[in-house]
């Protein structure tokens, strides 16, 4: 089996759903996986995340009002406690017992509020990716609601030979396309690892870290896929043949389906050497926000192909190489757990039930 964007979503796992910094005491609607959700905080800064549907006429309570820690419906004035239990209805004394919303899983960690939008009783916060480095200050942070599937993107983020083309302005040198990584898998992990030795210093890592542009540098990386959310890339340069005068930093990605073919893109750069300071954080945030400006504009238009070729009459079709060895691991885990999800799936309960 591989995955395509034609490959069902895989809903019994830990999904950014918002930074933390974008959920406090004003209501926010998000659709994730196919479900629209509401995001808040409580008086105590407890966050929450609710089915943003109304139980009586599915009325979005992201556009309701949120009083004290409930949420009053914007329609008929039913009101839900942060529970998501119905707790009052000015028009009936007696509340149904169905009158309730889903309250989802959630979890707050490295800056970011974790949503698992499949069965509660599986919501194990050990799963959520472990990312250290991104407690740091050093860091800047990007994000967009690009318009192509995930999986796209997943396979962009390992894929790092086409930064010499798409990014040729910024960060690429040519052993980027030239070194093919050695990729394997760890379970639902997919590691890819490789070192580039005496290249030239593309002008962001000059920029940012200082060494002279185009003189000869060495980079190594380390990507990680931890499916279905979440790249890692950890990552090191310096100038060739003076390796005790490292430059280490991290991309950390994650990425959400919206369930309608688009995906929810956040990125972190994280710079982890000592004296980072403010104005080379500031052209870091420049320079990485022109190279994700970059990769949007590319995945849609990707995509946008995929779609006509997919519903043309032209046939077509799709060739790898050596270097989409990590890329091609990525789809097989994602079909991997797909199919486990499929295979443990509570049987629907009957009319009669």
């Amino acid at each position: 089996m591989s995955a395509s964007s034609t490959s069902p979503l895989i809903r019994n796992a830990w999904y950014a759903a918002a930074t933390s910094a974008e959920v406090g005491r004003t209501l926010l609607g998000r659709h994730l996986l196919g479900t629209p959700v509401v995001l808040y905080r409580t008086e105590a800064g407890e966050p929450v995340a609710l089915l943003d549907a109304c139980a009586h006429r599915q009325f979005p309570l992201s556009r309701s009002a949120l009083v004290g820690d409930d949420i009053r419906c914007g329609y008929h004035g039913f009101t839900f406690a942060s529970s998501g239990e119905c707790i009052h209805i000015p028009s009936s004394p007696r509340i149904p017992r169905d009158a309730h919303v889903r309250r989802f899983p959630l979890v707050e960690r490295h800056d970011m509020l974790w949503i698992w939008p499949g069965e509660p009783a599986l919501a194990d916060p050990s799963r959520i990716p472990d990312c250290p480095w991104l407690d740091g200050s050093a860091k800047v942070s990007y994000y967009a609601h690009l318009r192509a599937h995930y999986q796209l993107l997943i396979e962009n983020l390992l894929d790092f030979s086409h930064v010499p083309y798409v990014h040729h302005d910024q960060q690429g040198h040519p052993e980027l396309a030239r070194v093919i990584p050695r990729a394997r898998e760890h379970g639902d992990t997919v590691v890819s690892t490789r070192i580039m030795r005496e290249s030239s210093t593309p002008p962001l890592w000059s920029d940012v870290m200082g060494l002279p542009l185009g003189a000869p540098m060495d980079h190594d990386q380390r990507f990680e896929f931890r499916a279905p959310s979440a790249v890692c890339i950890r990552q090191a340069v310096w100038a060739s043949k003076v390796p005790e005068r490292r430059y280490p930093f991290s991309t950390t990605h994650f990425m959400t389906p919206d369930g309608c073919g688009a995906t929810h893109y956040w990125s972190w750069v994280s710079l982890e050497w000592e004296g980072v300071d403010p104005a080379t954080l500031e052209r870091m945030d420049r320079g990485a926000r022109e190279v994700a400006d970059q990769d949007v504009v590319a995945l849609e238009a990707q995509q946008a192909l995929h779609d006509r070729l997919r519903d043309g009459a032209v046939a077509h079709g799709v060739v790898s190489v050596p270097f989409d060895a990590g890329s091609l691991l990525t789809r097989q885990v994602l079909a991997r757990m797909a199919e486990r999800e499929r295979e443990t799936a509570p049987e629907p309960r009957s009319a009669a039930s």
